[in-house]
């Protein structure tokens, strides 16, 4: 995953997070995030790849990314809202949100899913990849490839 991230041409980044930021996140959350998203916020903190924003943690977070504050929006704020158990890591700008699915969390990785507002809170929502770290690389490949 981080060499994807470093050989990635277009993008901005965090400086990242360290592990009280990452304890401080998942206490506020009441959830354990996975391995490969906690790596990718201690590297990076957060990211902009080319015009996908990733939510993240760190001191120089952009507001409108911070992670903590947006899935505390969409649990109390969105209509449905965002079950407890899901970690939002990014919006697909239409209100729908790709989601860490938390209550799978297993060996420390749990799948991405899409939470699609517009299906209502009973949805089940699709796998888009059985972890993080898979979810990113298959991002940043289909963004280089236009």
């Amino acid at each position: 995953m981080h060499s994807h991230i470093d050989a990635f041409p277009d993008k901005q980044c965090g400086a990242g997070a360290n592990d009280d930021d990452i304890a401080s996140a998942e206490t506020a959350l009441g959830i354990q995030f996975p391995e490969s998203y906690r790596s990718f916020l201690r590297k990076v903190g957060w990211g902009e790849f080319s015009y996908e924003l990733l939510y993240g943690l760190g001191m120089d977070t952009p507001d409108p990314l911070g992670l903590v504050r947006n899935t505390l929006s969409e649990r109390h704020e969105a209509s449905p809202p965002l079950p407890l158990h899901f970690l939002p890591v990014m919006n697909d700008g239409a209100g729908n949100n790709y989601c860490l699915d938390t209550s799978r969390l297993v060996s420390g990785e749990c799948p991405v899913v899409f939470w699609d507002h517009e299906q209502g809170n009973n949805q089940t929502p699709d796998v888009e990849a059985e972890s993080f770290d898979l979810w990113l690389i298959e991002l940043l490949e289909e963004l280089l490839q236009g």
